[in-house]
């Protein structure tokens, strides 16, 4: 028999899993808006919410762990991690603090996503956080744009090959190149839901986007990040939509004219004289595999590659040269934990990739296989038409402007009616008071009148009640995006990143930097949670 105080005993529990699923959330959230921000307040994010889930765990039944698809991989990689650590020659209490403060701080992000994101309004609140947090971003990079950074001491671009070079943006990371890469995947994340989501006014605002997170990216003058994301563009625009790659090809061109600069800096990866900055890394890359040769197991140890370099440093004539990373991340991870770790992580990373890149059939390839498709010039008319003359975009704007003015009224009358509250209507005195019969006449007159006035006042405002509540209904169904589109969207956006990271990392060592390994496990333990939300 249930008894009063069982019954109670349920709720209260109830109510503790519910707060702990809200708090747990709530720290996902804020590590996704201040990983590129303030990576401090995101770590520390992350234990709040491992601390709800592990209690959530222990009172809520229902509540099991599940198994991701690349949980085996991940786990390897970061057990020989700490294999490495201990068995490094360069071992000391830096190196294991880093090790667990900073390595831990990505397996518990793996962790907290990927056991915690179970459905589609998750994903949807967990990308409005990341797209927030990348608006910020990007506004602090066109605030250092417009008002300039000097980065001539700086090291970041060789002033003897672009002299006329002096700024380039690095927002709220530590340097251009992090930045770029960061906006790398942010545009792929873009784009990925910018290819599921349907409606003209939704397309055309993740048009803006993708331009505002393009433009910020060509101000870093990353040469790198700026070609993986033409690869990018190009592979997608061949195999899904050719519409893609005219977009690129008119940002690309858009930011010549604006920047001469640009395409200099650019172009400099296909001359034949390199700047300083290639001819490092060559030299790099020659000591990296060499240190992998040595220690091909174990590595030197995850986060010893700064401290065993100087005993490869066969190509620097300068030995004060710290030497942080090797400049690419399949050598980087090679050499600090070992040819077995780097598989490891080779099967996590790009399995991820793939996962997520599994698009099935492809529609372009249908279209033209059935014949379905017109001709390209008749194509890119109708979609130019259909956005501008067809759509009730500017239609839309107009009733916005509309709105918008009359609710500025309703303010404005409304504070008046707040000030002139208890105030009385005033009957005009100049008829004599004797003449009663005639004030009451008149009296009757005006009110009758007033009554009618504000009964066809009332019907006015209830009408235009209604055609407000119509126009926000209409405004709410075009920018809506449903959460299975922001879904689906995520998962090809997320392959896409994963891809750009990949690409990145042949030249660079992106992930070296905290922010971007944490984005980079955090969308990984994503991706792996929206695979088995479609599975289900």
């Amino acid at each position: 028999m249930v008894t009063f105080l069982d019954r109670i005993s349920v709720f209260v529990r109830r109510q503790r899993i519910k707060k702990l699923e809200i708090w747990t959330m709530r720290a996902i959230l804020f590590e996704a808006f201040f990983v590129a921000i303030f990576p401090g307040v995101a770590s520390a994010a992350v234990m709040v919410g491992i601390i709800a889930w592990f209690f959530r765990l222990q009172i809520d039944s229902r509540f099991k762990m599940r198994t991701l698809p690349f949980d085996i991989p991940a786990a390897i990689f970061f057990i020989l991690g700490a294999i490495s650590v201990f068995n490094s020659s360069a071992l000391n209490f830096e190196l294991v603090y880093n090790y667990c403060g900073i390595v831990g701080i990505y397996f518990l992000t793996y962790v907290l996503v990927g056991q915690n994101i179970r459905t589609p309004a998750q994903v949807k609140m967990l990308a409005k956080a990341l797209a927030a947090s990348a608006f910020i971003v990007v506004m602090c990079g066109y605030f250092q744009y417009i008002f300039g950074v000097d980065i001539s001491d700086m090291k970041w671009v060789d002033g003897e090959v672009f002299p006329e070079l002096r700024k380039r943006v690095f927002s709220t990371l530590e340097n251009p190149n992090i930045l770029a890469g960061y906006l790398d995947v942010m545009i792929c994340l873009a784009l990925g839901v910018f290819a599921k989501v349907t409606g003209h006014t939704r397309k055309i605002i993740f048009i803006i986007a993708i331009t505002m997170l393009t433009a910020c990216l060509a101000m870093t003058y990353s040469r790198g990040a700026f070609l993986t994301l033409a690869i990018i563009f190009l592979i997608y625009g061949i195999l899904q939509d050719l519409r893609i790659l005219i977009l690129f090809a008119i940002l690309t061109g858009l930011i010549i004219y604006n920047d001469v600069n640009f395409l200099d800096r650019i172009l400099s990866i296909f001359t034949e004289t390199p700047d300083s900055s290639e001819g490092l890394r060559i030299g790099i890359w020659v000591s990296t595999i060499s240190m992998i040769a040595d220690h091909p197991f174990i590595g030197v140890g995850w986060g010893a590659y700064k401290a065993v370099y100087p005993q490869y440093n066969y190509y620097l004539a300068d030995p004060d040269i710290v030497i942080y990373h090797a400049h690419n991340l399949f050598l980087q991870t090679a050499a600090e934990v070992g040819i077995v770790g780097m598989l490891a992580f080779f099967w996590y990373f790009f399995g991820t990739m793939f996962m997520n890149l599994a698009l099935g059939k492809n529609e372009r390839y249908e279209k033209i296989k059935t014949g379905t498709t017109s001709a390209f010039r008749e194509k890119i008319y109708l979609r130019l038409a259909n956005v501008f003359v067809t759509s009730n975009f500017l239609q839309t704007l107009a009733r916005s402007k509309s709105l918008l003015s009359n609710r500025l009224a309703d303010f404005f009358h409304s504070v008046m009616d707040k000030f002139s509250f208890g105030a009385k209507e005033k009957i005009p005195d100049t008829e004599k008071k004797s003449d009663t019969k005639l004030v009451h006449h008149e009296e009757m007159k005006w009110n009758k009148n007033k009554k009618n006035f504000d009964k066809d006042d009332d019907d006015k405002i209830d009408l235009q009640r209604f055609a407000e509540k119509d126009i926000q209904a209409e405004l709410h169904e075009k920018i809506f995006i449903a959460d299975t589109q922001i879904v689906e969207g995520l998962k090809l956006g997320i392959g896409l990143a994963f891809l750009s990271m990949a690409l990145n990392g042949m030249s660079d060592d992106l992930l070296f930097n905290i922010p971007s390994s944490i984005l980079m496990w955090q969308l990984g333990a994503l991706g792996a949670a929206i695979n088995i939300m479609t599975e289900d």
